[in-house]
């Protein structure tokens, strides 16, 4: 025999019941038609001298820099691509033979102006490949610009390449927001000019 004190809530837990797809049951994924997300990886040499200065730029917080503001300055489009850096290992003679360009990243001395001509050597087996030059802990920015030409003129000289020169990035500062957005800017254009090509 059933209490009719319970009958509000049987009727409560069958409506319940009725409605409860609603609410729980999983509905069918959709499917996304988008193209996936292309990631493009730009290597990054790293010819960093021992005496590296500490206040100056430091590798990993470059690439993580570099990273982000590639990805921001990119066109919010579909198709956009998603940038990758990458550090390549020392003494490695070569990357993917796809990449068009590799970014050095180099101490403002002597020493780095070295090892960046020594890593530029290496890495042009590939004759299509790209090289940029990113110098930092110079005292100033005439002494940037020297490593630059010594550099250039080295690789032009000796190796028949042209070394795009991405200019001097001093440790985060008042002017390093602009400096990045520049350096991102230059980038983007050179790795464009290297998949067109």
């Amino acid at each position: 025999m059933h209490n009719p004190a319970w009958r509000p809530a049987q009727l409560h837990t069958g409506r319940l019941a009725s409605i409860q797809h609603h609410f729980i049951d999983q509905r069918p994924a959709v499917r996304s038609t988008a193209k996936p997300r292309v990631i493009h990886t730009l290597p990054v040499h790293m010819a960093v001298a021992a005496g590296h200065p500490a206040q100056a730029l430091q590798p990993q917080y470059l690439v993580d820099a570099l990273t982000r503001q590639l990805n921001i300055q990119t066109p919010a489009v579909a198709q956009r691509p998603d940038w990758r850096l990458e550090a390549v290992p020392a003494g490695c003679r070569a990357t993917d033979a796809e990449q068009g360009l590799i970014l050095i990243f180099a101490t403002a001395n002597l020493e780095g102006v070295r090892l960046a001509y020594t890593a530029i050597k290496m890495l042009s087996v590939t004759p299509s490949r790209r090289f940029g030059v990113l110098f930092s802990g110079a005292p100033d920015r005439e002494f940037a610009q020297r490593c630059q030409e010594r550099l250039a003129a080295g690789a032009r000289r000796f190796l028949g390449i042209r070394v795009h020169e991405l200019g001097h990035l001093s440790a985060p500062g008042p002017d390093f927001s602009a400096d990045l957005s520049r350096l991102a800017g230059e980038v983007s254009r050179l790795l464009e000019n290297s998949f067109s090509t």
